[in-house]
């Protein structure tokens, strides 16, 4: 069954790789669309660079470091904002302040605060934030009453009551926070990249090809972007999951 989930998978990117070449063709420039063929030669030619891989794993790292950070926080202000009603009261207008604000006004206050060497980490925090912090509050909000109840009578450790009782209740938030948080971390990561311009970074990368007109280029650190991203929620998921199970 999952080798035919795989191959289907496969056609299907096959027929959109094809449908992307077809226009390319058709349009017949490469400035306003480079096909499949012109972005993996643009790709094999950046890797030939050293600085490239440098770029890319800068990229990564502070924005793996910015999700983090706003895992912990979200994470630790949620359970705070679960213990003390007052504590979410107070917290209330501050997470929805962080979630209503656009991107890119954190992308400027991060480069007044901190420079263009932080701004990635600093945008990929905030963006993170809310995210856990209202999925991890809704996960323990939704905890069996009852159940804690009993544990109360029963004395139980707050290492088995997080065990059995808890992290049941939290499994399908956490996965939901992850995957949503890790897509959208790379995104602002990016974003905030190509507007801070810190050297050897995606985002250099992308608006340097965006100045050069080199349309292949610029889908080349495009997909390069996805597939960090893809690949990172798919393994912090995978970890999530044994430890979980």
């Amino acid at each position: 069954m999952k080798n035919k989930r795989y191959i289907r998978i496969a056609v299907i990117v096959l027929i959109w790789l094809a449908i992307w070449q077809i226009l390319a063709v058709v349009i017949n420039n490469s400035i306003l669309l480079s096909g499949p063929v012109e972005t993996v030669m643009a790709l094999i030619s950046l890797c030939s660079d050293p600085s490239f891989f440098m770029s890319v794993g800068a990229t990564i790292g502070k924005v793996l470091l910015g999700f983090l950070t706003g895992l912990v926080l979200g994470t630790g202000l949620a359970v705070l904002s679960y213990r003390s009603g007052l504590i979410k009261d107070f917290l209330s207008p501050f997470v929805s302040v962080i979630k209503s604000i656009p991107i890119v006004s954190f992308i400027i206050i991060a480069l007044i605060w901190a420079g263009s060497s932080n701004v990635t980490l600093i945008v990929s925090s905030v963006i993170s934030f809310p995210i856990f912090y209202k999925n991890i509050l809704e996960g323990l909000s939704v905890t069996d009453r009852k159940m804690l109840d009993m544990a109360k009578v029963f004395q139980m450790k707050t290492s088995k009551k997080i065990r059995y009782i808890f992290l049941p209740s939290l499994s399908s938030h956490i996965k939901s926070a992850i995957s949503l948080a890790i897509g959208m971390a790379f995104r602002g990561g990016i974003t905030a990249e190509v507007v801070g311009q810190p050297l050897r970074s995606i985002g250099n990368g992308l608006y340097r090809a965006k100045i050069n007109l080199a349309t292949s280029e610029m889908l080349a650190w495009t997909l390069v972007a996805v597939l960090a991203a893809f690949l990172i929620e798919r393994l912090i998921s995978f970890i999530v999951k044994k430890v979980l199970k």
